[in-house]
């Protein structure tokens, strides 16, 4: 059990973070730079920006790093309801991620399964509940289509041996599940042959209600020739969010990014199990073991007002934004520790006798009842709370 002290009491657990950037092919070289304020383009593509403290890259404060300060004193920093729930650690991490194609369709487990799988699966033990929110137009494959919407769209393509594959599934309790096996478990050959024919298909100048998602398709595939997870895509929903949208993506959702710039945040994991479009291993027996194929995504758009505080259903972690207006504001989530991070423009947050000014780019940690910060600027606030309170 984690107690508290009247050294965590008298602590002051506040400061500026220094956040961890992690390349990758699938990243851009000018997003994350120019949002940060860093010289553009960058060196290497730059896919993700980490806020957090998580082990493999947690970020920097106050001459630490925030998993340190955590360690060190976790009911300071987390409060002590947050800290003996998570057993002391950090409970979420925040992210701008930036892909430029198409980031692996992957799929990521909960407590049980992340507890439950064989030695050496998961590089930690914990679940990764996903959210994610547009900061511009952000194209994604998030879920699984009904089966008779899977139909329709090979119906369409009018390849013989997907359609095939289609029928021979009808049958079952759970076709579209069913379906996601033959593909993934099919003969390299049999692969090959489908998808050349999508390929072919979703190039031939198609139109009406699916031809957004037949194009991102055929770049997946252009980007990745002979992987059978172009065809896996024609599965998934296709959707492409509008600045502000709002997604939860709950373990276990089979779930492609495709492009454009979000502020994502999860669980404190990095468990992820991929099924295609990546240079990555797979790991198809641990993806079908616990992949979800019944949970509808339903994006969210902003409520009204200057703060947008999003439901999730999981401990974890809560994503609220702050928009700029006259005066200061209130940020949510004085009881629970935070993690603020501005875009566009500065913001200063006032905690007590303390001033954050942060520019475009920059963020902070707050610990559990630091103090009723406040928020002013001509920047938007990214705010991300443990989904429990103290």
């Amino acid at each position: 059990m984690i107690e508290d002290s009247t050294v965590a009491a008298q602590t002051r657990v506040i400061g500026k973070l220094r956040p961890q950037i992690k390349m990758s092919a699938w990243g851009s070289r000018t997003v994350l730079a120019e949002l940060t304020g860093r010289p553009s383009p960058a060196e290497q593509p730059e896919a993700e920006l980490w806020m957090g403290a998580h082990e493999a890259a947690p970020a920097g404060i106050r001459g630490t790093t925030l998993d340190a300060l955590v360690a060190r004193d976790p009911v300071a920093a987390l409060g002590p309801r947050v800290a003996e729930h998570f057993g002391g650690r950090f409970p979420f991490l925040l992210k701008i991620l930036a892909p430029q194609t198409v980031l692996s369709i992957q799929v990521h487990p909960d407590a049980e399964q992340a507890l439950d799988a064989a030695p050496g699966t998961y590089v930690d033990r914990w679940p990764k509940p996903e959210s994610l929110v547009a900061v511009t137009d952000f194209e994604i494959f998030a879920g699984v289509r009904a089966y008779a919407d899977v139909r329709r769209v090979v119906e369409s393509l009018a390849v013989p041996e997907l359609s095939r594959m289609v029928d021979d599934v009808a049958g079952s309790r759970a076709p579209v599940t069913d379906l996601l096996v033959n593909l993934l478990r099919a003969p390299a050959s049999e692969q090959d042959v489908l998808v050349r024919g999508v390929v072919s298909a979703c190039g031939s100048g198609l139109s009406g209600p699916d031809a957004a998602a037949f194009d991102a398709v055929l770049r997946a595939a252009e980007q990745f020739p002979g992987d059978i997870g172009a065809v896996v895509l024609l599965l998934m929903v296709h959707r492409v969010l509008e600045p502000g949208d709002y997604i939860f993506v709950p373990a276990g959702v089979l779930h492609a990014y495709v492009r454009g710039t979000c502020v994502e945040l999860l669980a404190n994991s990095d468990n992820i199990v991929r099924a295609g479009l990546t240079p990555k291993p797979l790991n198809i027996d641990e993806l079908l073991r616990i992949v979800n194929t019944d949970r509808e995504m339903v994006p969210e758009r902003p409520t009204p007002g200057r703060v947008h505080s999003f439901p999730v259903d999981v401990p974890h972690f809560q994503l609220h934004v702050v928009e700029p207006g006259e005066g200061a504001i209130q940020l949510p989530g004085t009881d629970r520790p935070r993690i603020a991070l501005a875009l566009h423009h500065p913001v200063t947050i006032t905690c007590g006798d303390t001033r954050l000014e942060l520019a475009a780019g920059e963020s902070c940690f707050l610990g559990a009842g630091e103090c009723a910060a406040t928020v002013s600027g001509d920047g938007t606030v990214y705010l991300a709370t443990s989904g429990m309170a103290n």
